[in-house]
Order: C-alpha cells, then structure tokens, then sequence
C-alpha cells in the first residue's frame, strides 16, 4: 500500500484508539499531513513507520511514546 503523500517524513506520531494505532505524518516538500493505520501491535505500528521512511530508531522513539514498555529489540527489561 503506497502513502498517497509526497516528501520525506518531517514528523510523526502514534496514537492508540483502543483496537488499533493510527500514526500521523507530516510530510515536507508540500506532502501535507498523512493518517494511516499501525496495525493492532507496537511492532506493528513500528513497521508501519520505518515502511514510510521514518528511521527506526524515531519509530521506536513514537511508540514509546504510548507504549512506554515497548523495545524493539525485544520485550522490556
């Protein structure tokens, strides 16, 4: 599934719904503002991510954000 945006990924942000994570990208380069779906796991919304373009260190950064506990090397210590 293609981003219908263009640009690189200025900024970005999870958000948990309750079912599922929704991340926010702001795009530069005149892309805009993005909402896509990050799956129902922090894994999955970090792929989500990385997928996009952010670097997976700042993907790890957003959904710690919400997830404190949430490494993604493995579960938390």
């Amino acid at each position: 599934m293609s981003d219908p945006a263009e640009g690189p990924v200025t900024a970005a942000r999870v958000e948990w719904t309750g079912a599922r994570y929704r991340i926010h990208l702001v795009r530069g380069g005149g892309g805009g503002i993005s909402v896509v779906d990050g799956g129902a796991r922090p894994a999955e919304a970090m792929a989500a991510l990385t997928a996009r373009g952010v670097s997976a260190e700042d993907a790890e950064h957003c959904v710690r954000e919400v997830e404190p506990g949430f490494r993604a090397s493995g579960p938390a210590r």
